[in-house]
């Protein structure tokens, strides 16, 4: 079995994932309390109608936009891929 392959993989995976939460829990808090703040809403409503949908789609944005910038910063390893041709 190929470790190295294998702890690229769940490098770059839990990586890019930890930043995706974070960026995606900062934005949306951010934005669901800016929303409460000017339309005078509930804190529940703001963050369960806001903040939850928002999270969600911008998790899924940084999900995908995070790894050539990380990669590029040196947080993650090379493609799992450059490992050689195992399991391909």
């Amino acid at each position: 079995m190929n470790w190295r392959r294998l702890y690229a993989t769940f490098q770059i995976c839990s990586t890019v994932c930890l930043a995706s939460v974070v960026g995606a829990g900062c934005w949306s808090f951010l934005i669901a309390g800016i929303c409460r703040l000017v339309f005078k809403l509930d804190e529940v409503v703001a963050l369960l109608s806001i903040g939850l949908p928002l999270f969600i789609v911008l998790f899924v944005v940084f999900a995908n936009y995070l790894p050539k910038p990380l990669r590029k910063s040196g947080m993650l390893s090379d493609d799992p891929e450059k490992f050689g041709p195992w399991f391909r």
